[in-house]
């Protein structure tokens, strides 16, 4: 029973742990200019940088996902890790 679980919660938590992993500069450049440039500023984006923590920043993007269909759970986490592991997010979203 203890393998089953563990494994039930690697399966869960392993596509997001992949996916912020996987997070690169050129990935976080293009998905914040493919769908978080719709509706808001780059300069907006940078304000929120140095104000929003790992958590403010999973509900901004949930809220966010509330209001644009495209952002699904899996760009939320993209996004997520842009803007909350790369130590140069700064130089990718606000020089644009």
């Amino acid at each position: 029973m203890q393998i089953v679980c563990s494994l039930l919660v690697f399966f869960f938590l392993c596509p997001t742990i992949l996916s912020a992993a996987e997070v690169n500069r050129e990935q976080c450049a293009s998905t914040i200019n493919m769908y978080c440039t719709r509706c808001h500023t780059t300069a907006r984006i940078c304000e929120g940088l140095e104000k929003n923590d790992s958590d403010a920043w999973k509900m901004i993007l949930k809220k966010m996902s509330e209001n644009d269909e495209d952002i699904d759970a899996g760009v939320r986490t993209v996004v997520h890790g842009c803007l909350t592991s790369l130590p140069s997010v700064t130089t990718i979203v606000c020089t644009q």
